[in-house]
């Protein structure tokens, strides 16, 4: 069994990425489960990540982070039942949620929960950071796919996209298999 994890910033072409990657692998015998991505799954259902109120954003960030260790779990739990080779993807994982929070929250959170920054990006034996549309292939960056994502196209989202982008990679940076998948002319290119 593998789990890996496909990360990047704001429209990056993770949705895409993630369809071929289940399309490749299911093709070849293996059992593919897939971690959605956690923080929209929240916004869909009320929480409000851009709150002033702190205790709120607190309580919603630990949530966020307790159901994405979770569902790994659970998912990692099933995949041991099945006789067939299993790779488990994440659509963004623990280390994605850090890069949302001031460091002091993130290590509250954590440390709360007995983790460590090593111990979370231990739990994966692969990363693949898709970089944002944002940074190098612009023209192609949008919000229509994603009602969630709060990074506009304007030129201040863009900013605010890449800096974001450069948070996400560096928050897995340590992990041995970290992979940075750089923006081409062609986005097939990027993907294969």
């Amino acid at each position: 069994m593998k789990k890996i994890v496909l990360t990047g910033g704001p429209c990056a072409g993770k949705t895409t990425a993630l369809v071929k990657i289940i399309d490749h692998f299911s093709g070849l015998g293996y059992k593919v489960f897939t971690i959605p991505e956690v923080p929209t799954m929240f916004t869909q259902a009320g929480m409000n990540y851009l709150t002033k109120n702190e205790k709120f954003f607190f309580e919603g960030e630990k949530a966020t982070f307790l159901t994405q260790i979770g569902l790994e779990d659970s998912f990692t739990k099933m995949a041991e039942t099945i006789d067939k080779p299993v790779i488990i993807v994440c659509d963004r994982g623990t280390m994605d949620i850090s890069t949302y929070l001031t460091e002091d929250f993130w290590n509250r959170i954590i440390s709360e929960q007995g983790y460590t920054n090593t111990q979370l990006r231990e739990r994966y034996d692969a990363v693949l950071h898709l970089v944002s549309a944002a940074d190098g292939a612009e023209q192609f960056y949008t919000t229509a796919n994603n009602a969630q994502r709060v990074e506009k196209a304007d030129e201040k989202g863009l900013q605010i996209a890449r800096e974001l982008d450069k948070k996400i990679v560096s928050a897995w940076k340590g992990h041995p298999h970290l992979r940075v998948i750089n923006n081409h002319e062609d986005f097939n290119k990027k993907l294969n």
